[in-house]
């Protein structure tokens, strides 16, 4: 059973993640093309509005959180005091069983205080930012610390708690291998449960993009960053942390909220630029938080896109998401799901790359060794 919203069934009492994005930076990365804001005045009336936003969400579906994960932006950089209140919203909106609750944070803004605060208020994961170990990469990407400062702050988050990520990426501008290898050793220094590890992706709309056209940061090589690449996987795996999708890796504690989004599960997304599924609808939210703001004050969902997917569009989602994991797709759901010719279809348009890049096992369809490297190559023949 489900509530319908004009032509959209929306379903009761399925489980749901919860993204919230806080899109609050004290600075902009050179990088970052997400939505983010360098503006603190902004912050108060923002976080009414994903309030109200809770409520116009919650007037027509009725999911079960079982993980809440905070983006950005930076989370970390607003007072305690508006993820608390945001957060008894948000258990009075919905029905909350949340396994996991993540928050990310960067080096500059940990304390013992706010660690303290963000368990109490039900945070059980940090997500935190360091990007590289080398402070002269750093600085060039606008990162507001040094190595020796993250380190510090680092040991005050493991003071708290037990489930513990760092992002970093390679391939940024004025790496060398050697910089790669050195993150590897933080790695085996620092043991967090998880690990995030992105290739750089180069924005247009970015000052990184400006920066290399014009020739003021140079990035790798093809060759060095494949041999990054390389380095990297293998590091890993002789550290102990087990790849299960395409950029994360963990000792035992994968990130239960991303595996969800990955298995094109049910979500829901609040906030600038904040994407949702639910049902077979897909919407995004608009990503100018002044345009974002006028339309919460005129009672609407601030939505930027809104569409029903088709089947073939859902199966397509399906497939691309799921064969980010490691383990691949279950055939057999895909079928149940699906149905066995629509499945046919879709899983056919990658039959060419079975000798090499896709595998069956278990009733997984996968990708081998080979194919996480070049799963782009193989990804966007579903497009």
């Amino acid at each position: 059973m489900g509530t319908i919203r004009g032509r959209y069934i929306y379903p009761l009492k399925t489980k749901t993640s919860l993204y919230v994005h806080v899109p609050f930076c004290s600075r902009k990365c050179v990088y970052c093309d997400f939505t983010s804001v360098v503006n603190d005045k902004l912050i108060s009336s923002y976080f009414e509005a994903i309030e109200k936003e809770v409520d116009l969400i919650s007037s027509y579906t009725e999911p079960v959180i079982f993980t809440i994960y905070f983006g950005g932006g930076t989370p970390s950089h607003v007072n305690v005091d508006y993820i608390s209140k945001l957060m008894k919203k948000i258990e009075s909106a919905f029905e909350i069983n949340a396994q996991e609750i993540t928050l990310e944070m960067n080096p500059e803004d940990v304390t013992d205080e706010k660690c303290r605060q963000l368990k109490f208020f039900g945070v059980n994961r940090i997500s935190l930012g360091l990007q590289s170990s080398s402070n002269e990469i750093l600085r060039v990407i606008g990162r507001p610390y040094t190595l020796e400062n993250f380190l510090k702050r680092y040991d005050t988050v493991r003071k708290h708690f037990d489930n513990v990520n760092i992002d970093l990426i390679y391939n940024l501008p004025f790496e060398r291998l050697s910089d790669v290898e050195s993150d590897l050793r933080i790695i085996e220094k620092t043991k967090p449960d998880h690990v995030s590890f992105y290739e750089l992706e180069l924005h247009e709309e970015t000052p990184l993009y400006s920066m290399v056209n014009a020739g003021v940061a140079k990035l790798p090589s093809e060759e060095v960053s494949e041999m990054m690449y390389d380095t990297i996987i293998d590091g890993l795996e002789d550290l102990g942390y087990k790849r299960y999708e395409l950029s994360s890796w963990t000792l035992e504690k994968p990130s239960i909220h991303n595996i969800n989004y990955w298995q094109n599960g049910q979500y829901i997304g609040i906030g600038v630029s904040a994407g949702s599924h639910i049902g077979t609808e897909r919407s995004v939210n608009l990503s100018d938080i002044n345009e974002y703001l006028s339309k919460i004050r005129s009672n609407l969902l601030p939505r930027e896109y809104h569409k029903n997917n088709t089947l073939e569009e859902e199966i397509a989602e399906t497939i691309f998401m799921g064969l980010r994991l490691a383990i691949g797709i279950n055939e057999k759901d895909l079928r149940a799901k699906f149905g066995s010719e629509l499945t046919e279809i879709y899983l056919g348009k990658l039959d060419k790359f079975k000798e090499y890049f896709l595998e069956n096992k278990d009733g997984f369809l996968r990708f081998t060794k080979d194919g996480m490297k070049f799963s782009a190559l193989v990804l966007s023949e579903l497009v």
